[in-house]
């Protein structure tokens, strides 16, 4: 006797597994959903909860019937006949099943309350993983990665707002940063591999790399301790903006040193990575500002997993990831002799773009009311539902619907605050767009600075010379010269 009595059960729990692999942001998650409700599935509940942060029946529905499925297969496990297939596809849809019952107390007592407390919730969830799955080993590390899965979902759902089609690729790009494209294969072995990965995150200036950094930083694999009830570390992501610190203390930022080892290092001081914890990462800002040197020294540690304080002579473990961001062209960096190609290649093994924000509104104008709204929920939490409809009224009332935004996410993070604080956010300077080419022509520039002045707007919003090239129908050198042209008279 087979598990599944008709074709239609087993479609149906063929679906579900189908479901426990998808990206949970990509659009095979919804069809696998729509696969396994039929006609119960609610179109478009996805769109409208990634906007108002509202729970999507269908994700409820699966939960239920993932419990209510794995009860009833779990009877006939032991009947012969049962296929090793038929097995494999029951592990799936039961550890969703458990999955579904465990995750609202992980949120509960970890991630809403405190990531080192001692969880009460594991014994009941080794009973469960032993009625579920028929034994309790392996109990620990499903564990684990429960807790990851559920703070990656809240750090990439949360912290990556926006219902367009940019922004949900942003989050499941970010997703798969994080668990690879199989999350069953990440389970069984690659979860030991992922720390080695580094990722890079590359996009213009003020697009919110940084958010992409810390939802992928602090989404990493945390070992769960028994014996102790508690997970071995807090999720944690030590950051450096090095285009902000002097070059020349770079190096004692990320590997610290020994007192003695240059003048004014009178004791010992750990570096970023000395004594980052499993599961954590440190995340470079600006790396295309790395100094060569320093660069050679970042390429040994993702070589080797070690690196050596400034001054000592022991290399010392680095156990968590690297991520890393830029707005520079890297590859045009490398042929100007600026960045070494190595390293590049190291860092680029898994990139991810962040898109402009002009890019997502013009593909989804209503994106900026949801940006609005997660910027007004982190400055007055308290606040969102009162001000939300005056904050973008005033935005579209002063910038019109077509501002480019050529700050980003950074600068409508500033516009609103103009709005809380002033009632308005109409630029202290420079012209309106519409206005953009009478203002030029007021100040009779020569053709060689509108040049400039337009290749550094289209840069700014494509993030790399070769994508400003396409736009303007040149070869990157060319726009990287006419930028670069003001920076020699300068």
């Amino acid at each position: 006797m087979t598990l599944f009595r008709t074709t239609a059960e087993r479609r149906q729990a063929e679906a579900l597994q189908r479901l426990t692999r998808a990206n949970p942001f990509l659009p095979q998650r919804l069809q696998a959903e729509s696969d396994v409700l039929g006609d119960a599935f609610v179109a478009g509940a996805a769109v409208w909860s990634a906007g108002e942060d509202m729970d999507n029946p269908n994700v409820e529905r699966i939960g239920l019937l993932a419990q209510e499925l794995s009860d009833r297969w779990r009877r006939r496990l032991d009947r012969p006949g049962v296929r090793p297939d038929e097995r494999a596809i029951y592990r799936s849809v039961a550890t969703l099943a458990l999955y579904e019952r465990t995750h609202p107390a992980l949120h509960d007592e970890l991630i809403a309350g405190d990531p080192t407390a001692r969880v009460d919730y594991w014994a009941t969830f080794v009973r469960d993983h032993e009625r579920v799955l028929g034994t309790t080993a392996g109990a620990e590390h499903l564990f684990a990665c429960f807790y990851q899965l559920r703070r990656a979902y809240e750090a990439i759902f949360h912290g990556l707002s926006g219902g367009s089609g940019p922004a949900a690729a942003l989050r499941a790009a970010a997703w798969q940063a994080t668990f690879g494209a199989d999350p069953e294969r990440y389970r069984r072995f690659l979860y030991r591999m992922m720390p080695e990965v580094p990722a890079l995150v590359t996009g213009p200036t003020g697009t919110g790399k940084e958010l992409v950094a810390n939802a992928v930083g602090r989404s990493g694999f945390i070992p769960f301790d028994a014996e102790a009830r508690r997970f071995v570390a807090v999720p944690t992501v030590r950051a450096i903006h090095l285009a902000a610190v002097p070059s020349g203390l770079v190096e004692s930022e990320l590997f610290g040193h020994r007192a003695g080892a240059f003048t004014g290092a009178t004791g010992d001081r750990r570096g970023l990575l000395d004594g980052c914890p499993a599961g954590g990462a440190v995340f470079l800002d600006e790396i295309g500002d790395l100094d060569p040197h320093v660069q050679v020294k970042l390429l040994r540690v993702l070589e080797d997993r070690r690196f050596t304080p400034v001054g000592a002579n022991e290399a010392r473990p680095f156990s968590g990831r690297i991520l890393a961001a830029t707005h520079v062209d890297l590859p045009a960096a490398i042929e100007a002799g600026d960045f070494r190609q190595d390293l590049y290649y190291r860092l680029a093994g898994d990139t991810i773009h962040v898109p402009s924000l002009r890019r997502r509104l013009d593909e989804a104008p209503d994106e900026l009311r949801q940006i609005v709204r997660t910027l007004l929920s982190r400055q007055v939490p308290d606040g969102v539902a009162e001000l939300l409809d005056e904050v973008c009224t005033t935005i579209e009332r002063d910038l019109g619907p077509d501002w480019p935004w050529p700050g980003n996410v950074r600068e409508l993070a500033q516009a609103v605050r103009r709005v809380l604080l002033h009632g308005h956010c109409r630029p202290d300077a420079g012209p309106r767009p519409a206005r953009a080419l009478d203002a030029l022509a007021a100040e009779a520039l020569p053709m060689a600075e509108v040049q400039r002045r337009y290749a550094e707007r289209v840069y700014a919003r494509t993030g790399s010379f070769a994508r400003a090239g396409e736009v303007l129908g040149v070869d990157w050198r060319t726009v990287r010269s006419w930028i670069r042209s003001g920076e020699r008279e300068d």
